[in-house]
């Protein structure tokens, strides 16, 4: 697993952020084209949980060979790991809509698995003068560079600040003063947290508006935050 990666290819056009898939292609297609997404020169990153829940999740699955899209690691994406090597990550993963994941072939699962094993669970992308920080579900820390390099020290894929990074949510469910505008970078984008609209707080923003639940995807043109 690549913990945190710095985008290093050419941006020609855009750059934008989609919130959480969940297996909804259509729905995405149907969202890039309405936007005029430019498929030869932007570049969409999603904040993960590409599946489950949803129908087309192999449709989703193979974004990730298209050079249009990148995404980084979500809690989803995580279980497809996990379950494959604990009962207890299967377990969980099929009461949270994985179930089409194990009607699969073990080669199948294995393919995706190592797939998903790929993506960093934090991306920062320099665009046009500014700085984007991506991350699935929370940042602790309130400074860009501070957070980053708490992973240098990571022991395990699944505990410690690779858990909080995917599975928290305590940034964006409290008011507390513990967090403040984070420092570093211009922007932190985010999912997991399903909210009626975008929900920004300080320069953090949570996308996931629940497309598999209300039909609802939020994709932001990153040069308008």
């Amino acid at each position: 697993m690549s913990l945190v990666k710095v985008w290093d290819k050419e941006i020609k056009g855009k750059l934008y952020a989609v919130g959480d898939i969940h297996g909804c292609y259509n729905l995405l297609m149907n969202r890039l084209n309405e936007i005029g997404f430019d498929f030869e020169n932007d570049l969409l990153v999603a904040v993960g949980d590409l599946v489950d829940r949803g129908i087309q999740n192999i449709e989703c699955v193979e974004l990730l060979s298209k050079p249009w899209f990148t995404s980084v690691l979500g809690n989803h994406e995580d279980l497809c790991i996990g379950g494959i090597q604990e009962e207890s990550y299967k377990r969980r993963h099929i009461s949270n809509g994985g179930e089409w994941f194990y009607q699969l072939d073990g080669q199948a699962m294995y393919n995706i698995a190592k797939a998903f094993s790929k993506l960093p669970v934090v991306l920062e992308i320099n665009h046009k003068g500014r700085k984007y920080g991506f991350v699935h579900g929370h940042i602790e820390q309130n400074d860009w560079n501070e957070f980053k390099s708490s992973f240098e020290y990571e022991i395990s894929p699944f505990r410690g600040p690779v858990e909080l990074a995917i599975w928290g949510r305590a940034r964006a469910n409290t008011d507390s003063e513990q967090y403040t505008n984070v420092s570093g970078v211009d922007a932190v984008i985010m999912g997991h947290t399903v909210t009626p609209k975008p929900l920004k707080r300080d320069n953090c923003y949570y996308i996931d508006t629940g497309a598999v639940h209300w039909g609802t995807m939020t994709i932001l043109d990153l040069s308008k935050v």
